[in-house]
C-alpha cells in the first residue's frame, strides 16, 4: 500500500472510532489488513475498539496479532506503541521478549529508549532495563531528562543506592524543574545534612503552577525533606497540600467500596472458596501471595522469603487479575463490583489456575515456590484459594495508625489505592480491610496465614520459621538477613528494604499525632 492510502484509511478509522461506529471502524481496519497484512498498527487500532466494545478476549488476542505482526516486519516502528498496549493487558513476558529482540541501534528505537527502559522495569527486568538505558546514553540519543531520570530509577530497583543518588542529582542537573526526580531522590536517599535540599525544591516548586500534577509531586518531596529535618509542622503542612492536590484528581466514591467488599463477602462463603474443581496435579511452582494494605509490611516479607534458595520473588504481579478478566472475558476493576461479581461465579476455575501458573512459570525459573506480592490481591484471596489449592497466602497487617499514617504520606502512581489521600477515606478503608481479613481468616483454610507486621519485627527468626513452615520450607537463617537480599525491589519500600530488619517504624505516626488522631483507629 502506498503511504497516502494509509494516511487516508488510517484517518476514516480515527474517525469512525471517534464517533463511536466500531464496526464501520472495525472494517476499515481489516480491509487495511487484507491489502497489507504488515500494518502493525491496524491491530492495534482493532485491540482500541474491542477495549472500548469491553470484549477483553479480542482485545488481548488482536494486541498480541499486532505484537506477531511486529516480529514479522522489517521495522522497528510502532515497538513503543505494541508495548505499551500488552502492558496494560498483562501481557508481560511478551514485553520483554519485544524489547530484547529489538536492534537497539535503531534510531527509532533510541529515540523511544526512555518509554522503554520504562517498559522493561515494569515488568520486573530491571537488568535488561538499565542495559538499554546505558547503551541508548552510549548510542548518543541524547542526555534527554527522560532517559536520565529512566535510568536513575533502575539503578534504585537494583539497590546500586550511591549510584542512583548520582543519577537522580544529574537529572535534576539537566532539567531542575523534573518534579519526580525531586521526589524520588527524596525518598531514595536523605540528604547531608537533613532539609539541605528543601530551598532547592521551593525554589524549583515556584515555578510550577500551583494545579499542575507536578506540585504534587514537589509538595510530597518537601514533606519528605522536612519530615528527615524533624520539621513536622511544615512537613505535615506541604503533605496536606500534595494529598488535598491529589485527591481532587481522583474519581473516587468511598460507598462504592462499602457496597463491593460486602459483595465479595457475599459471595465468598467457605462454601464458594473450597468447592471443588480445581486440580491438585503437582505443578510447575507454588504461588505465595503476599497481600495487606499497602505500606504495611509485605515487601519485609517478600524480601525475607526471596532470601530463601528453593524461592523465587517475582515483585507486584497483575497477573492473577489479568486471567480472572480473561476467563470472564470482561475487564474486572478493584475490587470488582457488580456485574463482575456475578461474571466470576460462572467461570472455570480449573482453567484460572492453569493460566495463571502459565502466565507466571517464566518468571519462577527453577525456584519450588513463586512470591507474588501484589497487596490488592487480598481481594481475590477467595478466588484464588478456589482457583489454586495449594496456594499460599499471607496477609500482613499493621497497627491502624502506623498503617493509615504510612499510607497517606505516600504518593501511589496513577489511580491505585485513592482512599489513601483524605483521613477520613483512608481510617474508612482501614476498617474495609479489616471486616475482609476477619472474613477470609474464617473462610479459607489452612493456606491463609496473618502475620502482625510488629511481631515479625520484634521476633524476626521465630516468625521466619513459622512462615518457611507455612509454605513447606525448611527455615534458613538468610531469611532475616534482608539486607543481604540483592534481588530487585520496584515497589514503594525500594529503598528502605536494603537496610536489616529494624523496629524504628513502629509507631512512627505518633510524631504527627495532633494531626491524626481524628482517624480514630
Amino acid at each position: 500500500m502506498q503511504n497516502d492510502e494509509i494516511s487516508a484509511l488510517v484517518a476514516q478509522g480515527r474517525q469512525a472510532i471517534g464517533e463511536r461506529r466500531f464496526d464501520e471502524a472495525r472494517q476499515i481496519y481489516r480491509d487495511m489488513l487484507a491489502k497489507d497484512p504488515s500494518q502493525c498498527r491496524a491491530w492495534l487500532a482493532l485491540s482500541a475498539i474491542a477495549q472500548q466494545e469491553g470484549k477483553l478476549r479480542e482485545t488481548v488476542e488482536t494486541a498480541r496479532s499486532a505484537a506477531e505482526t511486529w516480529r514479522n516486519s522489517d521495522s522497528n516502528a510502532f515497538l513503543a506503541e505494541v508495548c505499551m498496549r500488552l502492558l496494560m493487558l498483562g501481557e508481560y513476558q511478551t514485553v520483554r521478549d519485544l524489547i530484547l529482540g529489538a536492534d537497539w541501534n535503531d534510531p527509532v528505537v533510541l529515540r523511544a529508549s526512555p518509554g522503554l527502559v520504562q517498559y522493561l522495569g515494569l515488568v520486573e527486568a530491571h537488568d535488561d532495563a538499565l542495559r538499554l538505558a546505558d547503551h541508548a546514553i552510549e548510542r548518543s540519543a541524547g542526555m534527554a531528562p527522560a532517559l536520565l531520570y529512566a535510568r536513575a530509577t533502575a539503578l534504585r530497583h537494583l539497590g546500586r543506592m550511591d549510584e542512583a543518588a548520582d543519577a537522580f542529582e544529574q537529572v535534576i542537573a539537566a532539567n531542575p524543574l523534573h518534579a519526580e526526580a525531586h521526589w524520588a531522590l527524596a525518598h531514595h536517599a536523605r540528604s547531608e545534612p537533613a532539609g539541605a535540599r528543601v530551598p532547592r525544591l521551593r525554589k524549583s516548586a515556584a515555578h510550577v503552577s500551583a494545579d499542575h500534577e507536578d506540585a504534587i509531586y514537589f509538595q510530597y518531596a518537601l514533606f519528605k525533606e522536612l519530615d528527615d529535618a524533624d520539621r513536622t509542622e511544615e512537613a505535615w503542612a506541604a503533605l496536606e497540600r500534595g494529598a488535598a492536590l491529589k485527591r481532587k484528581r481522583l474519581n473516587y466514591a468511598a460507598s462504592h467500596d462499602d457496597e463491593s467488599y460486602q459483595q465479595l463477602r457475599t459471595l465468598c462463603s467457605r462454601e464458594f472458596v473450597t468447592a471443588p474443581g480445581a486440580s491438585q496435579a503437582r505443578a510447575h511452582h507454588t504461588p505465595v501471595f503476599i497481600v495487606g494494605l499497602p505500606r504495611s509490611g509485605t515487601t519485609v516479607i517478600e524480601r525475607m522469603l526471596g532470601n530463601h534458595p528453593q524461592v523465587q520473588s517475582a515483585g507486584e504481579l497483575n497477573d492473577f487479575l489479568a486471567q480472572l478478566s480473561w476467563e470472564a472475558d470482561r475487564f474486572m476493576g478493584e475490587p470488582l463490583r457488580q456485574p463482575g461479581l456475578e461474571a466470576v461465579q460462572g467461570i472455570d476455575f480449573e482453567a484460572l489456575g492453569r493460566g495463571y501458573l502459565e502466565r507466571t512459570k517464566w518468571r519462577a525459573g527453577d525456584a519450588r515456590l513463586l512470591v507474588d506480592k501484589l497487596p490488592n490481591n487480598l481481594l481475590h484471596a477467595g478466588f484464588i484459594h478456589r482457583a489454586l489449592p495449594d496456594a499460599r497466602i499471607i496477609c500482613v497487617r499493621r497497627n491502624p495508625m502506623d498503617s493509615c499514617f504510612s499510607t497517606f504520606k505516600h504518593l501511589f502512581s496513577a489511580q491505585a489505592y485513592p482512599f489513601s489521600y483524605d483521613l477520613s477515606e483512608m481510617a474508612a478503608q482501614y476498617r474495609r480491610f479489616e471486616t475482609l481479613v476477619e472474613h477470609w481468616s474464617r473462610v479459607l483454610p489452612d493456606r491463609w496465614l496473618l502475620a502482625d507486621y510488629e511481631d515479625v519485627m520484634r521476633e524476626p527468626e521465630g516468625w521466619a520459621r513459622h512462615i518457611a513452615e507455612f509454605c513447606g520450607i525448611e527455615y534458613d537463617p538468610a531469611m532475616i538477613q534482608i539486607e543481604s537480599n540483592t534481588a530487585p525491589a520496584a515497589t514503594a519500600s525500594s529503598s528502605q528494604v536494603r537496610e536489616g530488619l529494624h523496629v524504628r517504624n513502629i509507631g512512627s505516626w505518633q510524631r504527627y499525632a495532633r494531626w491524626v488522631a481524628s482517624m480514630g483507629m
